[in-house]
């Protein structure tokens, strides 16, 4: 039977993976920097347009596209190159490449928000249902692309701020 008309999905999401090895986090001074020029950069949620007075909340800033606690298994080199080709944008593609020493200290990009960071309201940061960090990545980008008015979740309705 094909499904014709919208119908409520329930997902029971279980993740087994080994996250490498890594330090306790810390927030450093790098972050803490870079985090105020990407909210001042980006002065708006990613997923639905809102700002931090729109949405009630201040607005957040998420690693992305390296989670933090990756970092120490990532490989680098292959991520440098889709960097310096574009794929991940222009302030990654901009990062200082040839003076980044991912053995000495991975933090040097992951904590530069300026390139590894997206600002989301708190509801697309950590939220039940819509948040980066309790959705599979394709639904939690639907949010914002989805037609507005949609019936997103039993508690969001899409609505998309104004781009002007």
């Amino acid at each position: 039977m094909a499904v014709t008309e919208n119908h409520l999905e329930h997902e029971t999401l279980v993740v087994d993976v080994e996250i490498p090895g890594h330090e306790a986090r810390t927030t450093t001074s790098l972050f803490r920097r870079t985090r105020l020029e990407l909210l001042a950069r980006e002065k708006c949620c990613f997923i639905c347009g809102r700002t931090a007075e729109t949405s009630g909340h201040p607005l957040e800033a998420h690693h992305h596209p390296v989670e933090r606690s990756l970092a120490t298994g990532w490989s680098w080199d292959l991520f440098a190159l889709d960097c310096k080709a574009g794929l991940w944008g222009a302030h990654a593609q901009a990062f200082d490449w040839d003076n980044f020493d991912p053995a000495t200290d991975p933090y040097a990009f992951v904590d530069d928000m300026r390139c590894n960071g997206l600002v989301l309201c708190k509801d697309h940061h950590v939220g039940k249902d819509e948040g980066i960090h309790t959705l599979p990545f394709p639904i939690f980008l639907f949010q914002r692309y989805a037609v507005e008015g949609y019936q997103f979740s039993p508690t969001e309705v899409i609505h998309h701020a104004d781009p002007a």
